[in-house]
């Protein structure tokens, strides 16, 4: 079998498994809020998961939107996590501020070590916060950012209107996040992860299957989006994925 057919028999099947994937019906489930504040054994064991070929795609994935919007001035990373998208950021747009909040002490402990330890000369700050109750004065962040944090939000409304508070004028948002109807073969793969492939700490608290479930539909962000002071909105669902991008 020569090249060309080993390519095109390659194709072929991959063709055949997104045919399959889209084939199998999206799950629909009640929301299960999952818990937000994180202790040191368990920010490391995400931190694990985190250099894991999926979640560099996905910053990847996060960062080329980003450019898109060309950002400047100061960027905020909300739900920042142990900082990876940090990094990813700094070394995306060297001439800006950055601002990383979480909710755990212990987690932006992991983030300031991370930093410190890939990239230098760069205004990096971080700071121990809620999204509901936004340490910052009006007007004072050009960009924000949200990966994988919107289903830990105790109270969506009031977040969207903290961002919309921070942000100045003509400020953009970007929010990234699981889709809680996705397909049911995505449920099966975290399922298979939760029980078989993540560290001891994270199948404890059910992750990460249980941000999955505690994850937002398409028509329930859109409704949410709706209550906000928002006007200028743009949603895009994918498979198991939304990308929201809220301009101000």
């Amino acid at each position: 079998m020569n090249t060309i057919q080993i390519l095109v028999l390659s194709l072929v099947g991959l063709i055949i498994i997104i045919l399959l994937i889209l084939a199998v019906p999206r799950k629909v489930n009640e929301r299960v809020p999952s818990i937000e504040g994180l202790d040191r054994k368990v920010a490391e064991a995400f931190e694990k998961m985190n250099k894991t070929p999926p979640f560099k795609i996905l910053r990847k994935r996060v960062i080329s939107e980003l450019k898109k919007l060309n950002p400047s001035g100061v960027i905020l990373d909300l739900g920042c996590g142990t900082g990876n998208l940090i990094i990813k950021i700094v070394k995306a747009f060297s001439e800006t501020e950055i601002i990383g909040i979480d909710i755990s002490s212990e987690v932006l402990d992991i983030a300031k070590e991370n930093v410190e330890k890939q990239v230098s000369n760069q205004d990096v700050t971080f700071k121990v916060g809620t999204a509901e109750d936004l340490p910052f004065p009006n007007e004072s962040i050009d960009l924000i950012v949200s990966s994988l944090s919107l289903h830990h939000w105790l109270d969506p409304n009031k977040v969207l209107k903290e961002i919309y508070r921070v942000l100045s004028q003509n400020g953009k948002c970007i929010i990234f996040d699981f889709r809680r109807n996705s397909r049911r073969f995505f449920y099966g793969l975290l399922k298979f992860a939760t029980k078989i492939v993540v560290p001891k700490a994270l199948k404890e608290i059910k992750e990460p299957l249980g941000s999955l479930m505690a994850a937002y539909t398409a028509n329930e962000v859109i409704k949410m989006v709706e209550q906000s002071p928002f006007k200028t909105v743009e949603i895009t669902p994918y498979l198991a994925w939304i990308f929201l991008k809220l301009i101000k």
